[in-house]
């Protein structure tokens, strides 16, 4: 009888407690919000900046489809385009709210153990504590996202909207949704993000009702991050996804734009490889970082350095995020750059005309441009045409490829040709990079049963096969087929030799003399401005997270803090310990980046034919390398407060 009183007496008291906790979960995430601001400050920008970020793309996106284009119009091809590319953009930002917001959540939940226990010993169930966080978490998403969709959402999407105007990629008249519609955006995008980082948090909000109050309260600390199933699969990793991709770029067997292709994976594999291998590598990298700090400055620098090499997981945790913005910023942006220095070269070498005309966003050059006085034109026709199956490439899509006369390219343009002559080019033949040829085995005669602009299939045979693919369209058809092949033809260049002030310049038409049009020649402004924004995201989302993790990282070091300055470190001194530790996690960051971008730039150069040296996108690299070093240094050297009195510190030990 008293075992089934007491047993009520629980169940009842628990229920009790409940329901006061149920009354007060919104005290106690706004006690979490005065008191463990810098906790929670790296979740809510993330999610601010995620919801500007997404409702600036979706109002970019609603904008471009509200606007009724003709189809098959330049118009509707600009629009498609910055779909495309506006939807890349949408979910790599998702992907990267993802695993950011989830590490900075399991961060804030890892340090809440305390409070779940004490809630677990007065009765709170299991699957009430999970509520709690998850609510928690939806409350925090919700609100910064609210913040962030409000204030930056319609600025953002005008600033892309005309970033994409000035790189000519939407046509000018392109508006965007109206007020209703734009706050039904806002909306959306902040219950998405609120869902978003729930998922993301799923992880640590399990963890949260999980294990007795007892093993909660003897939790101090995040699990080590050197283990041996770690271990396991940054090895796996090595075998499966980098050692191929080496592999392929190594035989000669492949064609140069295969293995080109392959260095930006290597990167891309490279980069999580060696950030799940870190554990290992970065205590090797930071002994000579700590010999750099002692050498420097003899009494604070051995301070920083002892920090570094007692701390491991502190240091890594500090160091990967600086490998992952700065690794793929430089393996990226280096390899556009690299790439188009090649396609730069081989335009300066093969262009014979006096200046090419283009056409903006929204225009195309006419197919027949009559004969002007002093000037002759020779229009190259737009056209797509697909090959048939190859070695590296089972279902192959269209291919780039000009309609040209084959003695008129001659004289404005030299293809390098290496067998046959681009002269003999009439109906029935066509013309082939020597890559594309060797990729199908084709030789000079070969009969190719090649697929037309209207689809149509018919056999023609290689008269030519030339080597300078890369900054000229792989394939070459006779302009006749062109014209008869093709809907609505039209010029994709045209070619101009004599005076370019003699050719008249309808609106929308661009003339670039051969110096101008060879140094402003670069590969398609959208997959520029793709790899940028790609960069943007990771770097952005990289950063925040190793902002917080410094900040947090000091956050742990209250005590250690108020022990230096009870023995006579100074406040200068303090400031300069805190820097030389954040500054040599970034180094050790920085060498792992270094080793990512250059084992994908050096083959690269090296295949693309522009030397072993590499190119770098150098403002762009310096603005990244100028940002990881404002985002590890300023928010530890604001936790620690190294200007704060010698009993503030001692007073922050049990915060």
């Amino acid at each position: 009888m008293r075992s089934g009183q007491r047993k009520h007496r629980r169940h009842s008291g628990a229920h009790d407690t409940g329901i006061r906790l149920g009354g007060g979960t919104g005290r106690l995430f706004r006690s979490e919000l005065r008191h463990r601001t810098g906790q929670v400050a790296g979740a809510a920008l993330a999610c601010a900046l995620t919801a500007a970020g997404a409702g600036a793309c979706a109002l970019l996106l609603l904008g471009a489809g509200l606007t009724v284009r003709p189809p098959g119009s330049p118009a509707a091809e600009a629009d498609e385009g910055v779909r495309q590319l506006l939807s890349m953009l949408l979910s790599l930002l998702l992907m990267c709210a993802v695993l950011v917001i989830g590490s900075t959540v399991s961060l804030w939940t890892g340090q809440r153990l305390g409070q779940f226990a004490v809630l677990r010993a007065l009765g709170v169930t299991a699957g009430r504590t999970r509520l709690m966080v998850a609510l928690d978490v939806a409350r925090l998403a919700v609100l910064s996202a609210a913040a962030g969709s409000a204030l930056a959402m319609v600025p953002l999407a005008y600033a892309g909207r005309g970033l994409l105007v000035a790189q000519q990629l939407l046509p000018a008249g392109t508006g965007l949704p109206g007020p209703a519609l734009t706050a039904l955006t806002g909306l959306g995008v902040c219950l998405a993000t609120a869902a978003v980082a729930v998922l993301a948090a799923l992880l640590s909000v399990l963890a949260a009702g999980r294990g007795a109050p007892v093993g909660l309260l003897k939790t101090s600390g995040p699990p080590p991050v050197r283990s041996r199933a770690r271990l396991v699969t940054g090895l796996v990793m090595v075998a499966l996804l980098v050692l191929p991709l080496l592999v392929v770029m190594a035989l000669p067997g492949f064609p140069a734009t295969v293995r080109a292709a392959m260095a930006p994976g290597v990167a891309l594999m490279v980069v999580p490889t060696l950030a799940v291998l870190a554990p290992w590598l970065v205590p090797a990298l930071t002994r000579p970082v700590c010999t750099a700090l002692r050498v420097v400055d003899r009494r604070v620098g051995r301070i920083a350095a002892a920090g570094l090499r007692a701390a491991p997981a502190r240091t890594t945790a500090m160091a990967v995020p600086v490998l992952l913005a700065v690794g793929v910023a430089g393996a990226l942006l280096g390899a556009g750059t690299t790439v188009d220095r090649a396609v730069r070269d081989q335009t300066g070498a093969g262009l014979l005309a006096d200046a090419m005309v283009t056409a903006g966003p929204g225009t195309r050059l006419p197919a027949s441009p009559g004969r002007h006085p002093g000037v002759t034109a020779v229009p190259l026709l737009a056209a797509k045409v697909t090959t048939p199956p190859g070695a590296y490439d089972s279902k192959p899509g269209p291919v780039r490829a000009w309609g040209v006369d084959g003695p008129a390219l001659a004289r404005v343009v030299d293809l390098g040709v290496t067998r046959g002559s681009i002269s003999a080019l009439r109906p029935g033949t066509f013309a082939a990079a020597a890559e594309l040829a060797d990729e199908h085995h084709w030789a000079l005669g070969s009969s190719v049963r090649l697929k037309l602009p209207d689809g149509t299939a018919r056999p023609v045979r290689l008269t030519a096969i030339y080597e300078r693919g890369l900054a000229f369209p792989r394939l070459m058809i006779p302009r006749a087929t062109a014209l008869a092949h093709t809907k609505a033809p039209y010029a994709d260049r045209i070619a101009l030799s004599g005076s370019p002030d003699a050719w008249p310049a309808a609106p929308g038409q661009k003339v670039l003399p051969r110096a101008a049009y060879v140094a402003d020649f670069a590969r398609n402004p959208a997959d520029n401005l793709g790899i940028r924004l790609t960069v943007a995201v990771i770097c952005g989302y990289s950063l925040l997270a190793a902002a917080n993790t410094g900040a947090l990282a000091q956050r742990d070091r209250a005590a250690q803090r108020a022990h230096l300055r009870a023995l006579g470190l100074g406040r200068f001194q303090m400031l300069r310990c805190v820097l030389y530790e954040a500054l040599g996690a970034g180094a050790v960051g920085l060498a792992l980046a270094a080793a990512v971008a250059l084992s994908c730039l050096i083959p690269l150069s090296a295949t693309l034919g522009t030397g072993v040296l590499p190119s770098f996108d150098a403002p762009w690299i310096l603005g990244v390398l100028a940002t990881a070093t404002l985002a590890i240094t300023l928010p530890a050297a604001a936790t620690a407060r190294p200007f704060a009195a010698m009993h503030r510190h001692f007073a922050r030990r049990s915060v």
